[in-house]
């Protein structure tokens, strides 16, 4: 006779980038597992397998988590933890100005992929030529982590190729699964420095996890000479953005 199956609870999610509802369960011990050896490893790569293995396992439906904007997997991956581990996070930074240790807790259900309402993936190079982008995914990162032996400024210049979905003007669209990548090399050389930038501004203003924090310190500070103890009272704004800062 085998033993008892556990029941997993189901909860559903709305992508940030399409509003598509999704059905997922939290990650399981195996699942957290897989992260704990990637982890250890300290190897970019295996971490994104890991994660993307992960998300995976967790998701019903078919869906393809290699084109998946990476706001998506991060916002994804937050619930799954969320629902595994618990809602409220809990960070612990240094305090600049005392040194002692300054907790922050705050719960998943207010943090949002934010939208800059300049951002469109529309971009016109001038009055009769234009670009369409799409977001960088997971596939698109492991072939810039490939690259070997190139500068941060070809890396970039590699990103925008690859992000590249197709090329309008008056008359017609080209696809860049048309052309070669020497073609769409000699194009986006072609652009002067304020063309490019049009681009460049996609990246920075596309949807991004973020959220705002409130760091007020409390600890008691010692006085000196005869002067009694008093708090700390170090305030700071922060803004935490991508996933990695919601777990330092």
């Amino acid at each position: 006779m085998g033993l008892p199956k556990i029941v997993v609870p189901e909860y559903s999610l709305i992508l940030p980038s399409t509003g598509e509802e999704i059905k997922y369960r939290p990650f399981l011990i195996k699942e957290e597992k897989i992260l704990l050896i990637a982890m250890e490893s300290e190897d970019e790569k295996q971490i994104m397998d890991a994660t993307k293995n992960v998300i995976k396992n967790c998701i019903f439906g078919d869906i393809n988590i290699d084109e998946m904007p990476t706001f998506d997997i991060e916002y994804i991956f937050l619930w799954l933890r969320g629902k595994a581990k618990g809602e409220e996070i809990n960070l612990k930074y240094k305090c600049p100005q005392c040194e002692n240790e300054l907790p922050v807790s705050f719960n998943i259900e207010d943090i949002k992929v934010k939208k800059n309402e300049e951002h469109s993936n529309k971009i016109n190079i001038n009055e009769n030529l234009g670009v369409v982008m799409k977001y960088p995914n997971m596939s698109l990162q492991v072939k810039i982590d490939n690259m070997k032996d190139i500068s941060d400024i070809d890396k970039i210049f590699k990103t925008v190729l690859l992000c590249i979905d197709y090329i309008y003007d008056a008359e017609k669209t080209y696809s860049t699964k048309d052309h070669t990548a020497a073609e769409m090399e000699e194009f986006l050389e072609s652009l002067t420095d304020d063309q490019f930038q049009k681009i460049s501004k996609f990246f920075e203003t596309m949807p991004k996890l973020k959220h705002e924090v409130k760091l007020e310190c409390k600890n008691k500070v010692k006085g000196e000479g005869k002067k009694k103890d008093k708090e700390c009272g170090y305030k700071e704004d922060m803004t935490l953005e991508g996933l990695q800062s919601f777990f330092a």
